[in-house]
């Protein structure tokens, strides 16, 4: 106690800069969270881009197999140009489930209360990385779609020029 006497202002200041420490600890706590969130909202904003470009390929896809479809000789033909074009709208509405899925996340990222526990922010995290999975997948599917529209139509022409 008497150590303690003899250097009252060295307490004092240690005193001082424990309290004024926290405060300091939390806002760089909340920085980082914020930074954390702005990022992820970022990501999500370029993958509902993505969405947006995956719904206008998809529906181009559908488009040319739609008129394909008028143009075919022979039901077989017909049928197929039918079964690609249908597959394309419902990867085209897939798409747009999927975007409105993540604007309805990025909404919750935005709400503060919503936010507030590091679990629930873990949590997001995790759904804005099954979001950019989903993303990933949908891309390789609009993908693998043109391909079969450009060997469809690749052999429909084949059988046009015979």
């Amino acid at each position: 106690m008497t150590t303690l006497m003899r250097f009252p202002s060295t307490l004092v200041v240690l005193l001082i800069l424990g309290l004024v420490g926290v405060p300091a600890a939390q806002a760089q706590q909340q920085g980082q969270q914020t930074q954390r969130q702005m990022q992820q909202m970022k990501q999500m904003q370029d993958h509902m881009q993505q969405m947006t470009q995956l719904m206008q390929r998809t529906h181009q896809l559908s488009r040319q197999m739609q008129q394909r479809m008028q143009q075919a000789q022979n039901d077989q033909q017909r049928q197929q140009m039918q079964q690609m074009q249908r597959m394309g709208e419902h990867l085209q509405a897939m798409a747009g489930q999927m975007k409105n899925a993540m604007e309805q996340s990025q909404t919750m990222m935005q709400n503060q209360e919503m936010m507030r526990t590091r679990e629930m922010e873990r949590d997001m995290e995790r759904l804005r990385e099954h979001l950019s999975d989903m993303t990933n997948q949908m891309e390789d599917a609009v993908q693998l779609m043109e391909r079969m529209t450009n060997r469809v139509q690749a052999r429909v022409s084949m059988k046009e020029n015979n």
